[in-house]
């Protein structure tokens, strides 16, 4: 008898189902003798990934290894941090460190992560929720990367600003839980990156400039960061990295589509929107939009002091 004749067609579709790894415990449950475990090791049709977490093949993808994770952790054990982020599509990179929520208390091992704590999980393998994983990932960062995350999780659609701020509420002992909530007003304001919201801080509002329409189409192929709609100005910022290459070229083709309009674009980036540089930027607005008729007067912050008006 073949060695993967040991096995239930229930057993090896579950053993797809998790990405090839089956628990020890698994397999008793399902009425495979201690025995038949033995010879499904010894003829290398399943392997050892760790003391009692057994796998098809050789080394574990990450979705092997998440679920391996979950099968250690126990009942209502669920992916955390990083692992769901990966699995939500919040993060490109695999993490090399699966986290794990388990209700009950559980050893850490190699690669693997256990933190107390319960948690709903969802999908398949159970990881937290979009708000519960962006909320605990928030812990930590500065405001920037608060700002990024946060900005991420809504503008790909993957949750909104209002199930976020909902999560938050529930969540008393979240560290800088005041300023998650400023950065998600920001965010439902259309600021969706950190260059994004320091612009809307640190020069709009810091020197009462008029509030811009964000994420606004001002030309039927393009969505600008922020539109001064009643003086057509156009405001879009850009860090190093996204202003090269490609990017570059369809960031010109843009430029010369809303000039086509008699938009004019101001394009800013880190350097304008930070310390003495703001209230530079806030200057040259200004003056930009006063030459398209706006009446208003800028005010100057307290930074202003390193930077005559």
């Amino acid at each position: 008898m073949r060695a993967r004749t040991l096995l239930s067609p229930s057993l090896a579709d579950l053993i797809s189902t998790q990405a090839g790894v089956i628990g020890r415990a698994q397999l008793l449950a399902a009425g495979t003798h201690s025995k038949a475990i033995e010879r499904l090791l010894a003829e290398g049709f399943l392997s050892i990934l760790v003391p009692g977490i057994y796998t098809r093949g050789g080394d574990p993808p990450f979705l092997a290894r998440a679920w391996a994770g979950i099968l250690l952790g126990g009942d209502h054990a669920v992916l955390a941090r990083e692992s769901a982020a990966f699995l939500h599509g919040l993060a490109h990179a695999e993490p090399d460190l699966i986290t794990v929520y388990a209700p009950q208390k559980r050893a850490d091992r190699s690669g693997w992560r256990f933190i107390r704590r319960t948690a709903k999980g969802r999908g398949e393998p159970a990881r937290t929720t979009v708000e519960v994983t962006t909320i605990d990932l928030c812990d930590g960062l500065d405001e920037d990367e608060s700002a990024a995350l946060l900005a991420n999780a809504i503008s790909s659609r993957k949750t909104t600003q209002q199930r976020l701020r909902e999560e938050l509420q529930r969540r008393p002992r979240v560290a800088n839980r005041q300023l998650l909530r400023e950065i998600l007003v920001d965010a439902g304001s259309g600021a969706h990156s950190p260059l994004e919201r320091r612009y809307l801080i640190h020069v709009e509002r810091a020197h009462r400039l008029p509030v811009a329409v964000r994420q606004a189409q001002s030309h039927s192929k393009h969505r600008s960061d922020a539109w001064y709609e009643d003086f057509g100005l156009l405001v879009e910022l850009d860090s190093k990295l996204h202003h090269s290459g490609g990017a570059a070229f369809r960031d010109m083709s843009r430029d010369n589509d809303h000039a086509l309009l008699g938009l004019t674009t101001l394009r800013l980036g880190w350097a304008h929107v930070t310390g003495s540089g703001a209230c530079e930027t806030a200057r040259l607005v200004a003056r930009a939009l006063m030459q398209r008729g706006w009446q208003g007067t800028p005010e100057a912050c307290a930074r202003c002091r390193s930077v005559p008006w």
